[in-house]
């Protein structure tokens, strides 16, 4: 079964690149929207639908404040290792890829978080007035990998297909 194939420690080296890229591609979609948006600027992309928004978050994800920028950026960093630790003691190719993914996202707020003090964001979401908060390509990767993950644990790697015997 592809998705239960183990995977050596040096082979976990060829998922970095996946991380690479998503910090690649956030870092240069946020210098986009700096270098071409003011400041609370809104632009239609889809309609009202989606539009990108150029705001800077000092807080926590969608904005919630856990005690400042400071603490925000240490409680990132300490999610960064936990995410590295869980990447380094998997062995199941969907599950590292999934992490790649959180792991380039965070690498991405976290630079943000070391250059700015705050996390730039853009994409604004939502319909009639209501809008989902405010986010990033980081923020979408990290969100794609969760989902990944919680895909893997509820439909793959199943109890009941790790007691199954191998057919002949």
């Amino acid at each position: 079964m592809e998705e239960r194939k183990i995977v050596s420690t040096k082979q976990k080296l060829f998922f970095f690149p996946i991380s690479i890229f998503v910090l690649f591609i956030d870092q240069l979609t946020k210098r986009w929207i700096m270098n071409n948006m003011l400041y609370g600027d809104s632009k239609s992309i889809i309609g009202d639908i989606v539009k990108f928004t150029y705001i800077r978050n000092p807080n926590s994800v969608f904005g919630l404040k856990f005690g400042g920028p400071t603490v925000s950026t240490v409680l990132t960093v300490i999610a960064f290792i936990f995410v590295i630790f869980l990447f380094f003691n998997s062995n199941v190719r969907f599950s590292l890829v999934s992490l790649s993914f959180i792991i380039g996202g965070a690498l991405g707020n976290l630079t943000d978080r070391i250059l700015y003090m705050e996390v730039i964001d853009f994409i604004q979401v939502g319909a009639k007035g209501w809008y989902w908060p405010t986010f990033n390509v980081a923020d979408s990767f990290v969100s794609i990998g969760l989902t990944m993950i919680i895909i893997y644990f509820v439909f793959i790697d199943t109890p009941d297909k790790e007691t199954e015997s191998p057919k002949m």
